[in-house]
């Protein structure tokens, strides 16, 4: 049984935690972080847009999310679905969308080959909307450049970098030591528990979005860049307005589940990846399921 911890606030940003038992049956996974840290991942660059390669070298099956930023290559890319990559399976394709409009070259000393890092998760609703649902090019782009425009000017400073002013990767690492980002990780950083399986959020008082996990163990491993995407989104969106008020934890649990019985549109990803996807006037909501287990992995909500 799911149950929602007391809010915890920082500046503009709120978060209640979900606590729940891990899910049984459920792999261990490594994610895309660590695997490309410890290069038991690698992300091939096919010269293709909206396709890289990846290998998983590693001894356990990898989990990679939508919206998982990969640094390098020709362009920096944000994958364009939750995928399951089995180990020790070869080179498998996956869709992407580039975050780097203005790059199709080398960068300084990375590699155009193959990319170095995923320490960062795109962080607008508005943006991980246009890659689970529009799949358009042309949307994302117009998203990052709105998430750029919206931390500078939250932020009075050009959020762009000077080594590639389009890249939103390095906007985000350009904004890394800002005092407001400090703010959020400071408050926010310890309070998940060992029993937290996902996080919710509000952001100036309204439902932005949430993350649940099948255990624990998965969701401490992404739990930082949840946290960092969401408090970059929480800055850029610090000059609106709040709600009227703040939704209280019996709406929060409520909306959670909102949409978990409506009819799915059901894609498979060969080999093991089956995604669900349902839709309300208010919500998404995506779910990515391991074929070879009962329970979901990853359960994505964006308000809408």
């Amino acid at each position: 049984m799911k149950t929602l911890t007391a809010p915890v606030k920082a500046l503009n940003l709120t978060s209640w935690f979900v606590i729940s038992p891990a899910e049984t049956g459920i792999p261990d996974y490594s994610v895309l972080e660590e695997a490309m840290e410890t290069q038991t991942a690698i992300l091939h660059e096919t010269g293709n847009v909206n396709q890289l390669e990846i290998e998983n070298l590693g001894k356990v099956d990898l989990l990679i999310q939508a919206g998982d930023i990969v640094k390098g290559g020709r362009q920096d890319r944000a994958l364009g679905a939750d995928f399951i990559v089995p180990s020790q399976i070869g080179r498998v394709p996956i869709p992407v969308f580039c975050v780097e409009a203005g790059r199709w070259h080398k960068r300084n000393r990375e590699s155009d080959i193959h990319f170095s890092s995923s320490s960062d998760f795109v962080s607008s609703k508005k943006l991980r909307t246009a890659l689970g649902t529009s799949k358009s090019q042309q949307a994302v782009w117009k998203s990052v450049q709105e998430e750029q425009d919206k931390m500078g000017q939250s932020l009075g400073v050009d959020a762009a970098s000077e080594d590639s002013p389009s890249s939103l990767l390095l906007s985000y690492e350009k904004m890394n030591n800002a005092e407001a980002i400090r703010g959020y990780l400071e408050a926010l950083e310890g309070r998940a528990s060992e029993s937290t399986t996902g996080v919710i959020w509000a952001i100036n008082g309204k439902l932005s979005h949430a993350d649940t996990y099948a255990t624990p163990k998965l969701f401490h491993k992404v739990w930082r860049k949840l946290l960092r995407a969401a408090a970059f989104e929480a800055v850029g969106e610090s000059n609106q307005p709040a709600g009227a008020s703040e939704p209280s934890s019996a709406d929060v649990s409520k909306w959670l589940e909102e949409s978990a019985k409506l009819h799915s549109e059901v894609e498979s990803l060969p080999p093991r990846t089956r995604l669900l996807t349902r839709k309300t006037e208010t919500q998404l909501r995506f779910e990515t399921h391991d074929t070879t287990a009962s329970a979901p992995v990853h359960i994505s909500v964006l308000a809408q």
